[in-house]
């Protein structure tokens, strides 16, 4: 009896460990299997003689099929779990096969305990055990149902662990296959859990086959008045380089529909983390919404609702104020800086959009009314950070003054409003004021000489940096005498 005690003790001290430090489920069943078998023993050793000779057989077979259950698990458990999905990295083998595997087994183990411990002659119990099976399919019709539909989806496996799947009007990620039932963690993070009877009956949709690409789209409703290639080309360039979104395939926006007062748009882009497509969708939302206002393209409002426009506050003068700021500019008077300011429009950008691109062609000066922008230099396949431009500041003089290509790409760190002083605007103050030239050529000077320097500093940095790798990798080889 005290053997028997100290195991069962022993086992389910190492059960509660493993429940608690979350060992594998095989592992787990293992350890109770084995428990079961320990309490049979001392439950046996607790009986009478008399009473321990009658029910000996039918014990021993129990605890060879418990014995026989532990094993399996055991088995199970180091090739599944610890071989092909620890150490080989493979998906998990869905757990209704594994079930399956281990009631097969135990079946036989108990067939064979019946005929061999027991005497039982197994051909006339399979005869009077029809009508049982009978009355036991009707009694549990749906959960057989649910047992045979899960063993079809194993078959064609339209699923699988960890893909995103929409069924019926849930999305979610699958996190358990079984022999009942289908579970989905949604999108809010909720547990959601099918009949696989009721899988079978609907509708699945798999968003990662045959590839984890994903298409989405934003639909765009835009007033008759503007072409429909100005409009496409903005909704393109206001997708393009949303993080998330990927370049190839590349985003691309098409006329979807007429309507009474409006043409209906979408702009299409794809993704490959399903998890993140309503951030995703709402920084492309918010984009178009700074592409299209930049681009002076209307959305279109319901021809039934009377439309009246809030006053716009005349931005002219805050843009003649801005230019007080830009020294090189220093030489006009009120009416030219007034004038200038009459051809500007203001533009807004979102946090994270590309103001101005490094090597791309530019005409345009670009002064900052609100927000921070940072000043960025490729270095390599890298960029980096070299200067950052608040309210006030200015940037893009070089092209607009020599149309030279964009030295630097500038980028918004939160949301910003510019004001672009185009070639053609410009070009008519300095026809009537000379002065400004040649102010312009000693300030522009200095800030190049800061930017080359910046630029030489960053090439400099990742010189050393190729320097050091290759100096490194030269002793290492050297060491080994490689």
């Amino acid at each position: 009896m005290l053997p028997s005690a100290v195991l069962a003790g022993f086992l389910a001290v190492c059960a509660a460990i493993a429940s608690r430090r979350g060992w594998p489920l095989a592992f787990r069943r293992a350890l109770l299997s084995f428990l079961l078998v320990a309490l049979l023993g001392l439950g046996v050793s607790l009986l009478p003689p008399e009473a321990r000779a009658a029910a000996g057989p039918g014990l021993l077979a129990a605890a060879q099929i418990l014995s026989w259950v532990g094993v399996i698990e055991c088995l199970q458990g180091a090739f599944f779990d610890l071989l092909l999905a620890g150490w080989l990295k493979r998906p998990p083998i869905p757990r209704i096969l594994r079930d399956f595997l281990t009631l097969t087994l135990a079946f036989g183990v108990l067939l064979l305990s019946l005929r061999g411990t027991l005497g039982v002659n197994l051909s006339s119990l399979l005869a009077t055990s029809a009508m049982i099976s009978v009355v036991l399919g009707l009694a549990l019709q749906d959960t057989l149902g649910s047992f045979f539909a899960g063993l079809a989806l194993q078959m064609e496996a339209p699923l699988a662990i960890g893909d995103w799947v929409q069924i019926g009007d849930f999305q979610g990620r699958v996190s358990q296959v079984s022999w009942r039932t289908v579970r989905i963690v949604s999108l809010e993070s909720d547990e959601v859990t099918f009949p696989n009877s009721l899988l079978t009956r609907s509708t699945l949709v798999n968003y990662s086959r045959p590839s984890t690409a994903h298409q989405s789209f934003v639909a765009v409703r835009i007033h008759y008045r503007h072409q429909p290639n100005a409009v496409i080309a903005a909704l393109v360039e206001a997708v393009r380089g949303t993080p998330g979104v990927l370049d190839d395939p590349p985003p691309h926006a098409l006329v979807w529909e007429y309507s009474d007062s409006e043409i209906v748009y979408r702009a299409r882009y794809w993704i490959d983390d399903y998890r993140r497509i309503n951030y995703i969708r709402g920084d492309v939302g918010a984009r178009i919404w700074y592409g299209l206002r930049r681009a002076g393209i209307e959305n279109a409002y319901p021809v039934r609702v009377h439309r009246r426009d809030a006053p716009v506050e005349d931005s002219a003068d805050l843009v003649a104020n801005a230019l007080l700021n830009v020294d090189f500019l220093g030489p006009l008077t009120t009416e030219e800086r007034r004038s200038l300011a009459s051809r500007v429009r203001v533009q807004a950008y979102g946090r994270g959009e590309t103001i101005i691109r490094q090597g791309d062609r530019g005409d345009s000066l670009f002064m900052i009314l609100r927000g921070r922008v940072e000043v960025l230099v490729a270095s390599g396949e890298q960029e980096e950070v070299v200067n950052t431009l608040g309210e006030g500041s200015c940037f893009g003089e070089m092209s607009l003054l020599t149309g030279a290509p964009r030295s630097a790409t500038v980028r918004a760190l939160e949301d910003v409003e510019v004001a672009p002083v185009t070639v053609e605007a410009f070009r008519q103050i300095v026809a009537e004021n000379r002065a400004v030239l040649e102010a312009v050529t000693g300030i522009v000077s200095r800030r190049r000489s800061r930017l080359d320097a910046a630029i030489h500093e960053a090439e400099a940095e990742a010189a050393a940096r190729t320097a050091e790798h290759s100096d490194l990798l030269e002793r290492v080889l050297s060491f080994f005498g490689v």
